[in-house]
């Protein structure tokens, strides 16, 4: 799998000597899949915390190109929304463990055999196998 960021902290991403806090400063909005050009797009906003830096970028794409495995897991059913919106953990795990999605690994690049896992406050978990990972940022 091929990436134009890193990991950081299983939260973050690192792409283009900057940091992106997917768990405090974006909001999940939901995902595209597209099965004829099997790409996946996880789509992300800013969030309207006070915390927030106002010159954070508005929102965030990250497209999954070549995707040849696709599970999600459904969220609590008492969830709230906010719990939603909001990414726990961001993890690789190997492919080899699919019915392990609560392991996180430390790492900021992945193995040739990983997926990559994108955990939820909600309790849902997306996990995706592709050949690459573009990271988009929104001004």
């Amino acid at each position: 799998m091929k990436l134009n960021f890193d990991i950081i902290d299983n939260h973050s991403l690192a792409f283009e000597k900057r940091l992106v806090d997917l768990h405090n400063n974006f909001d999940f909005v939901g995902f595209n899949y597209n099965i004829v050009e099997r790409e996946i797009k996880l789509c992300w906003k800013k969030s309207i915390g006070i915390w927030v830096n106002k010159n954070e970028f508005s929102g965030l794409v990250l497209t999954h190109k070549s995707v040849n495995y696709l599970k999600v897991i459904e969220q609590d059913e008492n969830s709230t929304f906010d719990d939603y919106a909001c990414l726990g953990e961001i993890t690789f795990s190997l492919s080899t463990l699919r019915e392990m999605n609560d392991s996180i690994i430390p790492k900021s690049k992945p193995d040739e055999k990983d997926d990559i896992l994108y955990l939820f406050e909600n309790g849902a978990r997306i996990r995706i196998h592709c050949e690459q990972i573009i990271l988009n940022l929104q001004i």
